[in-house]
Protein backbone atom coordinates (compact mmCIF):
# COMPACT_ATOMS: atom_id res chain seq x y z
CA UNK A 1 0.00 0.00 0.00
CA UNK A 2 3.08 2.57 1.42
CA UNK A 3 4.64 1.32 -2.39
CA UNK A 4 1.21 2.18 -4.34
CA UNK A 5 0.82 5.47 -2.63
CA UNK A 6 4.73 6.72 -2.99
CA UNK A 7 4.58 5.54 -6.91
CA UNK A 8 0.85 7.46 -7.18
CA UNK A 9 3.00 10.59 -5.46
CA UNK A 10 5.16 10.29 -8.19
CA UNK A 11 2.90 9.64 -10.80
CA UNK A 12 0.68 13.19 -9.62
CA UNK A 13 3.93 15.24 -9.09
CA UNK A 14 4.90 14.15 -13.07
CA UNK A 15 1.20 15.27 -14.29
CA UNK A 16 1.48 18.13 -12.51
CA UNK A 17 4.93 18.99 -14.15
CA UNK A 18 3.88 18.34 -17.29
CA UNK A 19 0.34 20.61 -17.10
CA UNK A 20 2.41 23.37 -15.88
CA UNK A 21 4.58 22.92 -19.22
CA UNK A 22 1.58 22.85 -21.24
CA UNK A 23 0.11 26.03 -19.26
CA UNK A 24 3.19 28.48 -19.51
CA UNK A 25 3.53 27.44 -23.23
CA UNK A 26 0.41 29.20 -23.95
CA UNK A 27 0.16 32.74 -23.37
CA UNK A 28 -3.73 32.30 -23.97
CA UNK A 29 -4.88 29.06 -21.52
CA UNK A 30 -6.21 30.88 -18.43
CA UNK A 31 -4.20 29.65 -14.89
CA UNK A 32 -6.59 27.84 -12.79
CA UNK A 33 -7.11 29.88 -10.05
CA UNK A 34 -9.13 28.71 -6.86
CA UNK A 35 -9.34 30.60 -3.36
CA UNK A 36 -10.66 29.45 0.44
CA UNK A 37 -12.46 32.52 2.87
CA UNK A 38 -11.55 30.06 5.64
CA UNK A 39 -8.04 29.91 4.92
CA UNK A 40 -4.87 30.86 2.69
CA UNK A 41 -1.97 28.24 2.28
CA UNK A 42 0.37 28.76 5.07
CA UNK A 43 -2.45 29.47 7.91
CA UNK A 44 -3.65 27.43 10.19
CA UNK A 45 -6.51 25.52 9.77
CA UNK A 46 -9.15 26.78 11.69
CA UNK A 47 -10.81 24.62 14.49
CA UNK A 48 -14.36 24.66 13.12
CA UNK A 49 -12.60 22.01 10.16
CA UNK A 50 -11.36 19.89 12.68
CA UNK A 51 -12.51 17.43 15.10
CA UNK A 52 -12.22 20.25 17.87
CA UNK A 53 -15.13 22.21 16.31
CA UNK A 54 -17.47 21.05 14.19
CA UNK A 55 -16.00 18.84 11.70
CA UNK A 56 -17.28 20.76 8.67
CA UNK A 57 -15.66 20.45 5.12
CA UNK A 58 -14.12 23.63 4.29
CA UNK A 59 -15.51 25.88 1.20
CA UNK A 60 -13.78 27.22 -1.94
CA UNK A 61 -14.32 29.31 -4.42
CA UNK A 62 -13.22 28.34 -8.14
CA UNK A 63 -12.58 31.67 -9.70
CA UNK A 64 -11.06 30.67 -12.98
CA UNK A 65 -11.12 27.12 -14.70
CA UNK A 66 -8.28 26.01 -17.66
CA UNK A 67 -10.24 24.30 -20.93
CA UNK A 68 -10.88 21.70 -21.43
CA UNK A 69 -12.41 20.98 -17.68
CA UNK A 70 -14.89 18.49 -17.85
CA UNK A 71 -15.37 18.01 -14.13
CA UNK A 72 -13.84 19.55 -10.59
CA UNK A 73 -12.19 17.63 -7.27
CA UNK A 74 -10.95 18.12 -4.12
CA UNK A 75 -8.49 16.11 -2.17
CA UNK A 76 -7.54 16.56 1.61
CA UNK A 77 -4.65 14.12 3.21
CA UNK A 78 -2.39 14.96 6.16
CA UNK A 79 1.73 14.35 6.56
CA UNK A 80 2.14 11.82 8.34
CA UNK A 81 5.79 11.47 7.12
CA UNK A 82 7.43 10.07 3.58
CA UNK A 83 4.92 6.55 2.88
CA UNK A 84 1.70 7.91 5.10
CA UNK A 85 -0.68 10.34 3.65
CA UNK A 86 -3.64 9.67 4.68
CA UNK A 87 -6.47 11.10 2.82
CA UNK A 88 -9.46 12.22 4.67
CA UNK A 89 -11.64 13.77 1.96
CA UNK A 90 -12.18 13.15 -1.56
CA UNK A 91 -14.89 15.02 -3.64
CA UNK A 92 -15.26 14.91 -7.68
CA UNK A 93 -17.40 15.48 -10.70
CA UNK A 94 -17.81 18.37 -8.98
CA UNK A 95 -19.49 20.62 -12.15
CA UNK A 96 -16.69 22.90 -13.77
CA UNK A 97 -18.83 25.54 -14.30
CA UNK A 98 -19.29 25.77 -10.10
CA UNK A 99 -18.13 28.95 -8.46
CA UNK A 100 -18.29 28.16 -5.06
CA UNK A 101 -17.78 24.22 -3.32
CA UNK A 102 -19.48 25.59 0.13
CA UNK A 103 -18.77 24.75 3.77
CA UNK A 104 -20.48 21.90 5.54
CA UNK A 105 -21.47 19.28 2.38
CA UNK A 106 -23.44 16.22 4.09
CA UNK A 107 -21.81 13.35 4.68
CA UNK A 108 -23.29 11.25 1.41
CA UNK A 109 -21.98 9.84 -1.25
CA UNK A 110 -23.78 11.87 -3.69
CA UNK A 111 -24.83 14.82 -3.55
CA UNK A 112 -27.39 16.45 -5.31
CA UNK A 113 -27.03 20.10 -4.50
CA UNK A 114 -23.74 20.30 -5.84
CA UNK A 115 -24.38 19.20 -9.11
CA UNK A 116 -24.10 15.05 -8.22
CA UNK A 117 -20.38 15.43 -7.69
CA UNK A 118 -19.37 12.32 -4.96
CA UNK A 119 -17.25 12.01 -2.34
CA UNK A 120 -15.07 9.00 -0.62
CA UNK A 121 -14.98 7.19 2.53
CA UNK A 122 -12.50 5.90 4.97
CA UNK A 123 -14.25 2.49 5.85
CA UNK A 124 -16.16 2.19 8.31
CA UNK A 125 -16.99 6.05 8.18
CA UNK A 126 -19.14 7.70 6.70
CA UNK A 127 -18.09 9.02 3.18
CA UNK A 128 -17.58 12.48 3.10
CA UNK A 129 -15.21 14.77 4.86
CA UNK A 130 -13.68 13.09 7.97
CA UNK A 131 -12.35 15.78 10.01
CA UNK A 132 -8.57 15.68 10.92
CA UNK A 133 -7.69 14.79 14.66
CA UNK A 134 -4.00 14.20 14.48
CA UNK A 135 -2.13 13.09 17.78
CA UNK A 136 -2.53 15.49 20.73
CA UNK A 137 0.34 18.29 21.18
CA UNK A 138 2.35 17.71 17.87
CA UNK A 139 2.12 20.52 14.60
CA UNK A 140 0.58 18.55 11.60
CA UNK A 141 0.71 19.79 7.69
CA UNK A 142 -2.93 19.49 6.13
CA UNK A 143 -2.67 20.02 2.45
CA UNK A 144 -6.10 20.81 0.41
CA UNK A 145 -5.56 20.18 -3.79
CA UNK A 146 -8.53 21.39 -5.98
CA UNK A 147 -8.23 19.47 -9.31
CA UNK A 148 -9.24 20.65 -12.94
CA UNK A 149 -10.29 17.16 -14.62
CA UNK A 150 -9.92 16.47 -17.85
CA UNK A 151 -13.25 13.87 -17.70
CA UNK A 152 -15.86 12.91 -15.26
CA UNK A 153 -14.93 10.11 -13.14
CA UNK A 154 -17.47 6.90 -13.41
CA UNK A 155 -16.82 6.27 -10.18
CA UNK A 156 -19.42 5.68 -7.38
CA UNK A 157 -19.88 7.70 -4.57
CA UNK A 158 -18.52 5.78 -1.46
CA UNK A 159 -15.34 4.55 -3.37
CA UNK A 160 -12.65 4.35 -0.91
CA UNK A 161 -10.36 7.33 -0.20
CA UNK A 162 -7.54 6.17 -1.70
CA UNK A 163 -8.66 4.66 -5.01
CA UNK A 164 -10.47 7.62 -5.63
CA UNK A 165 -7.35 10.06 -4.90
CA UNK A 166 -5.62 7.97 -7.20
CA UNK A 167 -8.42 7.88 -9.82
CA UNK A 168 -8.71 11.89 -9.67
CA UNK A 169 -4.72 12.09 -10.05
CA UNK A 170 -4.87 10.48 -13.06
CA UNK A 171 -7.35 12.29 -14.95
CA UNK A 172 -5.48 15.89 -13.88
CA UNK A 173 -5.59 18.76 -16.14
CA UNK A 174 -4.02 21.47 -13.29
CA UNK A 175 -4.64 21.53 -9.76
CA UNK A 176 -3.60 24.29 -6.37
CA UNK A 177 -2.66 23.36 -3.30
CA UNK A 178 -3.48 25.27 0.07
CA UNK A 179 -1.21 23.95 2.76
CA UNK A 180 -2.15 24.22 6.35
CA UNK A 181 -0.77 23.31 9.72
CA UNK A 182 -3.46 22.01 12.66
CA UNK A 183 -1.87 21.14 15.95
CA UNK A 184 -4.38 19.31 18.15
CA UNK A 185 -4.37 20.97 22.00
CA UNK A 186 -2.64 18.60 24.03
CA UNK A 187 -4.99 17.45 26.96
CA UNK A 188 -7.88 16.47 24.78
CA UNK A 189 -9.69 13.38 24.74
CA UNK A 190 -10.06 13.35 20.63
Amino acid sequence: MRRRRFVQTLGASALVWSAGCTEQSDDTTPAFEVSSPAFSSGDTLPPRFTCDGEGVSPPFVIERVPEPTAALAVTAEYDGGVFSQPVFWTLWNVPPETERIPAGLPREPTLDTLGGARQGTQPPNEPGYEPPCPPAGQPYEHRFQVYALGEELSIEGGTEQEEASETIANALIASTRFTVDYTHPAGTDS
